[in-house]
């Protein structure tokens, strides 16, 4: 993982239970890229479908979300740079699309484009796709920060 890569990810205001991040591969003005594993071992999949595990759609969207939003708006507010921040995630408009499943121990790949960026808010349309490459879920959302006090 390259280094800009590390410090947009030391950034996100997640902990390790809930980042759905693992590495972003590239990431520029108009574009983030980056990947996900679902662990097999997760809890959730031993209740929801128990006899077809498959990981939950909200947590998808919840991946997409932290690639192609939350990263994305870290790095072109360079806040990536900062020390002083903590921040809120405020989304809003989001429209999601579900298209395969996901199983246990898959790895994801979320690609975003940016609608647009102004007044500090990001739209995009984000992709999530498997290992094959097959599109599993679309979505298109906005989302600004709201910065907190240390």
């Amino acid at each position: 993982m390259n280094e800009l890569s590390q410090k947009i990810i030391s950034k996100l205001p997640y902990g390790d239970g809930f980042r759905f991040v693992d590495e972003i591969t590239f990431v520029n003005e108009y574009r983030i890229v980056g990947n996900y594993t679902f662990r097999a071992d997760a809890p959730y999949y031993a209740s929801h479908y128990p006899h077809y595990a498959v990981t939950p759609g909200v947590l998808l969207l919840e991946c997409m979300g932290q690639i192609g939003l939350v990263a994305h708006l870290l790095y072109l507010e360079k806040i990536y740079e900062r020390e002083d921040v903590v921040l809120t995630p405020s989304l809003s408009n989001v429209h999601a699309s579900f298209y395969l499943p996901l199983g246990q121990g898959e790895k994801v790949t979320v690609d975003a484009q940016k609608i647009y960026y102004r007044a500090g808010v990001l739209k995009s349309d984000i992709l999530l796709q498997n290992a094959k490459g097959e599109e599993c879920a679309r979505a298109i959302a906005q989302l600004k920060f709201v910065e907190n006090e240390k």
